[in-house]
């Protein structure tokens, strides 16, 4: 289901969005790609972020 929405973007920004468009496609259709692109890396990197070693454990400093 598509959503109507509104967003405010740089002057230069929506330049770019436009000469990636062409004249074939459509503005709404190069930012949906683009944010399904982002979210999909962002996605990657939060499966891929390694866990914290520190976590649950007592650090003890100076001591041999």
């Amino acid at each position: 289901m598509r959503t109507r929405t509104s967003l405010i973007l740089e002057e230069s920004l929506l330049a770019k969005i436009d000469e990636i468009a062409g004249e074939k496609h459509r503005r709404a259709a190069v930012i949906e790609t683009a944010l399904r692109e982002y979210i999909g890396r962002e996605e990657r990197k939060a499966r891929t972020k390694p866990a914290s070693p520190a976590i649950g454990k007592a650090v003890v400093f100076g001591k041999r």
